[in-house]
């Protein structure tokens, strides 16, 4: 049977794009877990990596091996079918409310450089964008992230290159918190990703043809991800004393940039927040139409026009709120994917 490696590649791009949402981006993600640690974040890196490719590659075989069309059938496999019926309605809200978050998120993004009046085209203008990909179904979620993925890459790592290009001599090997193991975090942001990765990851059964191309897929994504994420802590090291001053990390990569960075640097956040939208909305649509006997592009715009109100609460309220709420649900699911080669014959 012949390998599409292309296909493969565009499979490790929609991982990726799953993956990096605003939080990534923005630099907040990658401070809070692995920055925060000092030197001792670099192994912790490595070890998120590990488990983020294994949890892709088991997600990837089990969709392909079974040929699951969503979320709830993976489940069932992981889980059995008891746990399976609970935890479906957990990934279901999850969906909804992450998806919530990132119209917010968009919003939040235009009224940072036009006003609070700008919030609302902020949020129509996600909500729009997400539906056209999604009149593609999955082909248009591949080729939308095979597209932006990439952009989104090459531009956070040309901003960390030219900063350690200007500030060559200012980084210190200390570590901010000695006293605490760095591990523990490794394992807490692969499980903060897996719902996402989860919901998309069982639609792509259909997309595979051989099992060398999970393989491929699961490797480069990993690979990826770990080359930003080594990169982008080393430099956010380097401005440790002035990260507090930072909402946004990331600024403090760029503050000595002109105008014009900082405008695209907007523009990347943005693309972030919307590859992680259509990633949510793809894997909910995916389960309601189990539910549901419509096209999934009617079922698309349907979810979309019932969550965009709910945008309004605001961005920052719906973070600290829904996020903590999942972190215990989301190691159990990760628990249960690490450990599924080993219970892969039982009865389901």
């Amino acid at each position: 049977m012949r390998i599409h490696l292309w296909q493969s590649l565009k499979i490790s791009m929609t991982i990726i794009g799953t993956t990096i949402g605003a939080g990534f981006a923005s630099g907040r993600e990658i401070w809070e877990f692995f920055g925060f640690y000092g030197e001792k974040s670099y192994m912790s890196i490595l070890l998120s990596m590990l488990l983020f490719f294994l949890a892709s590659i088991i997600l990837l075989h089990i969709s392909w091996k079974r040929g699951t069309k969503n979320y709830s059938e993976v489940l069932r496999y992981l889980l059995g079918k008891r746990m399976a019926k609970i935890f479906d309605w957990v990934v279901f809200f999850f969906l909804c409310s992450t998806a919530v978050v990132m119209i917010a998120g968009s919003g939040a993004t235009f009224r940072q450089w036009k006003g609070d009046d700008a919030f609302t085209v902020g949020c129509w203008l996600m909500v729009l964008s997400v539906f056209v990909v999604l009149l593609f179904d999955i082909k248009g979620l591949m080729w939308m992230n095979t597209l932006l993925v990439p952009i989104l890459l090459v531009i956070l790592i040309m901003v960390c290159v030219q900063f350690n290009q200007s500030h060559p001599l200012q980084f210190q090997s200390t570590q901010v918190h000695s006293n605490l193991p760095a591990w523990p975090s490794a394992i807490t942001y692969a499980a903060f990703n897996i719902i996402s990765l989860l919901a998309v990851l069982s639609t792509m059964g259909s997309q595979i043809q051989h099992r060398l191309e999970i393989w491929f897929a699961g490797i480069c994504s990993a690979s990826c991800l770990a080359v930003m994420v080594l990169i982008y802590n080393f430099s956010l090291l380097k401005m440790k004393h002035l990260i507090s001053q930072y909402e946004i990390p990331l600024f403090a990569l760029i503050q000595e940039l002109s105008p014009i960075w900082v405008l695209m640097i907007t523009a990347v956040l943005w693309l972030a927040i919307y590859t992680t939208a259509i990633s949510n909305v793809h894997g909910l649509v995916f389960r309601l139409a189990d539910w549901i006997p419509w096209p999934r592009w009617l079922i698309a715009c349907c979810s979309l026009l019932l969550l965009t109100p709910l945008s309004q609460v605001g961005f920052t309220q719906l973070v600290q709120f829904l996020y903590p709420l999942y972190g215990v649900l989301n190691l159990f699911i990760l628990s249960a994917i690490l450990l599924y080669p080993f219970t892969e014959n039982r009865s389901v």
